[in-house]
């Protein structure tokens, strides 16, 4: 979290320095008048001190935050209990998972290589309308543990789990006609079999996730953060939480890793 701070504060100073200086600027060459173009000026610049002050509050905030030890780099989803999917400042889409020190675990982003990647500064692409899109699961160091690829045809999202050598290894498909109001879909084996069904129970979005043996096998919540009050996370007030149930396979683990991942960009 401390790295996230620290990147929101230099974007938020950027984009606070553009805006002052073309709202300078758009005072001197186009400005006509209050009542004729300066409600421009006045959104402009109020825009402009608030990612100011987003600056100077985010870089107070990982002043604050002790380095915690380095983690193992090696990406064990054993280990795995929770996902706190925080997006980091960038050009590309991109999130780490933090542990409840905020300190990284793994991360989401696109996979190196796609031809159309410069696209994914858009949002829409992000989420794999016109073209798929690729993310790799992979370790801080690099180390790929399984990929996905989201594609929007209009009618339905549907999101493919592959090991890295290119097998499937699942398959979500959300319909866009019954998931407007709130997410629902389902989770598919390779082989077609239905794996898991996936309904949120309200518009906020909470889940829970029931096996065969009607065990919690994941949990979504929004609004019931647990380490809200820790300081990596006091900073910041949106935080969603998933929490894995113990028995479930590393396999099930990437797999609402996938969907998750979805979820929270949307």
């Amino acid at each position: 979290m401390k790295e996230i701070y620290r990147k929101t504060s230099i974007v938020s100073f950027i984009g606070g320095t553009g805006l002052t200086l073309y709202c300078i600027l758009y005072y001197f060459i186009w400005y006509e008048g209050f009542t004729v173009n300066g409600d421009v000026l006045v959104e402009l610049g109020i825009i402009g001190v608030f990612s100011l002050g987003a600056g100077v509050y985010f870089k107070k905030a990982y002043e604050k935050m002790i380095d915690q030890p380095i983690v193992n780099s090696e990406l064990n989803m054993e280990n795995v209990e929770e996902l706190i999917l925080k997006r980091v400042p960038s050009l590309l889409p991109k999130l780490y998972n933090v542990d409840h020190n905020g300190q990284p675990l793994f991360q989401i982003k696109p996979t190196k290589g796609q031809f159309r990647n410069g696209l994914l500064l858009f949002q829409s692409f992000e989420k794999g309308m016109f073209f798929p899109v690729n993310y790799d699961i992979a370790a801080l160091d690099g180390s790929i543990m399984a990929t996905f690829q989201l594609k929007n045809n209009v009618k339905q999202f549907t999101l493919t789990l592959k090991k890295t050598d290119g097998t499937v290894i699942g398959r979500y498909i959300q319909q866009l006609s019954k998931s407007a109001m709130k997410n629902r879909g389902t989770l598919y084996h390779a082989d077609g079999s239905v794996w898991r069904q996936l309904e949120a129970k309200n518009m906020a979005g909470d889940i829970d996730v029931i096996d065969e043996e009607g065990s919690r096998a994941a949990s979504y919540r929004f609004g019931l953060f647990p380490y809200a009050t820790l300081p990596a996370f006091q900073s910041t007030a949106h935080h969603e939480h998933v929490r894995f149930g113990t028995q479930i396979s590393n396999v099930e683990k990437l797999a609402y890793t996938m969907i998750f991942f979805f979820w929270l960009e949307g």
